[in-house]
């Protein structure tokens, strides 16, 4: 048998080490290439934070505010557009955020009723119910549940069916604003009950989903 040449072995030694040597340059060569092509984009991350901070620092916000929106046009609901600050006397107004399946809607527009019929709340009060998700919710629906006379969740007062791009108007100037109606109002839930003082602020808020009397004593003693 023939014993490998010692030169030949040195060779392929030396090759390996080589090898081993070039390996190691060309990984700590990706390596600092890796940070250079990093250094630009961690960059463009922080551009990106501070474009998005400054956004939401332009985005508009209203102190004080106002609705003014369609009407189911009933002759309870007094016009076809009502101006929610305009016809409060300056008084409070209650507001009910609802929808038409909305079963906690239902059972509060029940207590809320009940409530002005046995003078727990004032039949003075200014109240009204506000179509809260216009998008999907029909007008034909909500006048079926809230509208309609002969339904057991009828409103005896001014029914609010906004379009769906309604804006929040401006109390202070009088004028429409550029922030959307239910983000102006907090973007609320439904049932979400809302008491909004005549200089247009909110002055209370209720978001439990069914009614109780404590609530309702609150709301008596606000509006």
């Amino acid at each position: 048998m023939r014993r490998p040449n010692r030169d030949s072995l040195q060779g392929k030694v030396k090759t390996t080490l080589y090898d081993a040597r070039g390996h190691k340059k060309a990984m700590k060569s990706l390596a600092i290439l890796t940070v250079f092509l990093l250094i630009p984009v961690a960059g463009c991350i922080t551009e990106v934070e501070d474009a998005d901070s400054q956004v939401e620092a332009e985005t508009p916000s209203l102190d004080r505010m106002n609705i003014v929106a369609q009407t189911l046009d009933r002759d309870v609901d007094q016009y076809s557009e009502y101006n929610v600050l305009e016809n409060s006397s300056g008084q409070n107004t209650l507001i009910l955020w609802a929808a038409s399946g909305c079963r906690g809607c239902h059972e509060w527009t029940e207590m809320i009723r009940e409530s002005i019929a046995n003078g727990s709340i004032s039949n003075e009060s200014n109240i009204i119910t506000i179509q809260r998700y216009p998008s999907f919710d029909s007008r034909e629906s909500f006048y079926e549940v809230f509208g309609n006379n002969s339904s057991d969740q009828y409103s005896p007062w001014p029914v609010l069916v906004p379009y769906s791009s309604a804006v929040a108007w401006n109390a202070e100037t009088g004028e429409p604003s550029t922030v959307p109606l239910d983000e102006a109002f907090g973007n609320p839930r439904t049932p979400t009950l809302q008491v909004l003082g005549s200089n247009g602020e909110i002055v209370w808020e209720n978001e439990k989903y069914y009614p109780d009397f404590e609530v309702v004593e609150e709301i008596s003693s606000i509006i």
